[in-house]
């Protein structure tokens, strides 16, 4: 049973033990005492986005079928008008008239780099509106009256008029997709994470440091980054932003990358590209198939430790039973009877070790314990792929041995 409730704003909040790897919009086909034909956001309280397929809800007196996932990206229930305020009959008096009541500003503002912009640079507005009012609008109506209500107070306009304010100029490279990020459909705007006046001394007039502005809501990415293992954002080597676009991206979530997330991985690890002749399938489809990037328990970031990750897919097979293997045997024969003395001598080492073990009268349940005291990555080291055959094993070099 789901426990939600509709909102003000259109948002369903609800309790649900679901993965928060998707921001999905799901399509209402009936409710009670909701307009029909709309599209509402389901959200889990306290912010987390959340994802159910087909799946009848009935609480609080709202019967709702929810169906096929409309779009990747959901857009909250609320669109926040966008339109800068116009100012009437204002003008531009220049930003030396300003500095007589914010003087302090000014002096932060002094060494800022919106500061040192040249004539050219101002894309969008004259060169009469350049300095504060390039942001705040003409002043001389605020200067003559007084009145806060007679220039553009960020503090006074929402998070999508302020952001559009700083698209003035804003609007190529990183910025592109803003319009489109997760965090503008959240109502998170520029002046959240960016100061204007006075970064502090903080790169890209950050608020703080990169990692902590981050981690102030993504607190679930705070904990991961403290575990045993985990990238090196903490020791300064890396920063949330090497792999993320905050300002937006055509991958989720928000990644540096347009494409699958694997290509961003290898940007860094590329001794595991390949190709490889015997690929392994979870490394070519999804590295997050194995690996949790932000920090683990178990090393190598992988999200559990050997053999249990590697149970998710893959059985015991005939490592819980030590009966012979006739296949195996075979294949270990006709090495042994190879003409080329190496190749013979792996064969019948083989089958040393296999008739070894099958002769001690180790039973099931002695290997079912030997497999799971065991690191499977201790026989099948290339787990990410391998161009060398593997001839311990039947099966040639899909066993990934070596």
């Amino acid at each position: 049973m789901f426990n939600f409730h509709m909102n003000m704003d259109c948002f369903f909040e609800l309790d649900l033990p679901i993965s928060r790897r998707y921001l999905p919009s799901y399509f209402i086909m009936s409710t009670i005492g909701y307009p029909n034909n709309r599209t509402y956001t389901i959200m889990e309280k306290g912010g987390n986005m959340k994802k159910h397929r087909n799946t009848r809800v009935v609480a609080g007196g709202i019967s709702a079928l929810l169906l096929t996932l409309l779009c990747a990206c959901s857009q909250p229930g609320t669109q926040l008008d966008a339109t800068i305020p116009q100012i009437a009959e204002a003008k531009a008096v220049g930003s030396t008239a300003c500095l007589d009541c914010h003087e302090e500003l000014g002096q932060a503002f002094e060494h800022n780099i919106h500061n040192l912009l040249a004539d050219f640079e101002y894309l969008a507005n004259s060169i009469d509106n350049q300095g504060c009012e390039s942001c705040h609008g003409p002043a001389s109506q605020h200067i003559d009256e007084g009145d806060t209500e007679k220039i553009l107070s960020f503090s006074a306009l929402n998070a999508a008029q302020a952001s559009a304010i700083c698209q003035n100029c804003h609007t190529e490279g990183e910025t592109m997709e803003w319009n489109h990020s997760t965090h503008a459909a959240y109502g998170i705007g520029c002046i959240d994470c960016h100061v204007v006046h006075d970064d502090g001394g903080n790169k890209a007039m950050l608020s703080k440091p990169e990692d902590e502005l981050c981690y102030s809501c993504h607190q679930d990415v705070r904990a991961k980054m403290h575990m045993p293992n985990h990238h090196p954002v903490k020791e300064g080597k890396m920063s949330c932003s090497d792999c993320h676009n905050p300002h937006g991206s055509q991958t989720r979530p928000m990644l540096r990358t347009d494409e699958r997330k694997n290509e961003l991985c290898l940007t860094c690890h590329m001794d595991q590209s390949g190709p490889f002749a015997f690929e392994h399938a979870p490394v070519m489809e999804d590295c997050t198939i194995c690996h949790n990037p932000h920090g683990t328990v178990a090393d190598n970031l992988i999200k559990q430790t050997e053999p249990f990750l590697c149970l998710q897919c893959h059985e015991l097979h005939f490592h819980t039973n030590f009966r012979p293997n006739t296949d195996a045997l075979a294949e270990y024969a006709e090495l042994a009877s190879s003409s080329d003395p190496s190749v013979a001598a792996i064969g019948t080492s083989a089958q040393n070790i296999l008739n070894t073990i099958v002769n001690s009268g180790i039973d099931d349940k002695h290997a079912m314990q030997m497999a799971m005291m065991t690191r499977c990555s201790q026989c099948h080291p290339s787990v990410h792929g391998s161009d060398l055959p593997s001839l311990y094993t039947p099966g040639g070099g899909s066993r990934l041995t070596r």
